[in-house]
């Protein structure tokens, strides 16, 4: 049952919408719409700071039934909402350095806080503090992971150096090998 109260609730220093709120507190069961949630995020006009976003738009192409593919230039609480359907949630994202390996991919543990470069600035621009806020208003998280690509140019109006292409191509064969590996039927009717 929804209640009619209008006040706002702060989860995490982030105002939620008092629907949300109710909606996750009551009876209402999410279930996963999706196996794969996949989340892109970057600068689209500093060079290889956009190899997030191109990764995330390809796997958008490839249009597979039970995948859902997000582009976006920060991470927000508005994901939540997204994240709470999926099963599984892969946020790919530059690494900010060049390295040996092309990619980097390691699993998010929504109670550890970030620590480092991932620490997060505001209440839910990293994928640990979403998948928290996610798990707080809708009572679930997908299992979650981090692809980092290797980068080196994060000039201005620059295009992916030929290190972040190579990331590309890594993460994407990685991501098929995540689809082969997690993939198990969903049930796509609603309960």
């Amino acid at each position: 049952m929804i209640s009619t109260v209008s006040k706002p609730t702060v989860i995490n220093s982030v105002v939620v919408n008092p629907i949300v709120t109710n909606l996750a507190n009551s009876t209402l069961k999410i279930s996963p719409k999706y196996n794969f949630l996949i989340i892109g995020y970057g600068n689209d006009q500093r060079g290889d700071d956009a190899v997030g976003i191109q990764v995330a738009m390809t796997v958008a192409n490839w249009q597979l039934p039970a995948v859902k593919s997000l582009v976006t230039h920060r991470l927000s609480p508005e994901l939540a909402a997204d994240m709470a359907q999926a099963s599984h949630a892969i946020f790919v994202a530059a690494l900010g350095k060049s390295c040996a390996q092309a990619v980097h991919i390691d699993p998010i543990d929504a109670g550890a806080p970030e620590t480092g470069q991932m620490a997060a600035k505001t209440p839910t621009d990293t994928p640990a503090a979403l998948l928290n806020l996610t798990q707080q208003v809708y009572g679930r998280h997908p299992q979650a992971w981090r692809l980092q690509i290797a980068s080196d140019c994060f000039d201005w109006g620059s295009q992916l150096s030929s290190t972040a292409h190579q990331g590309c191509d890594r993460a994407l064969r990685t991501i098929e090998q995540f689809f082969k590996t997690y993939r198990k039927p969903i049930d796509l009717k609603t309960p």
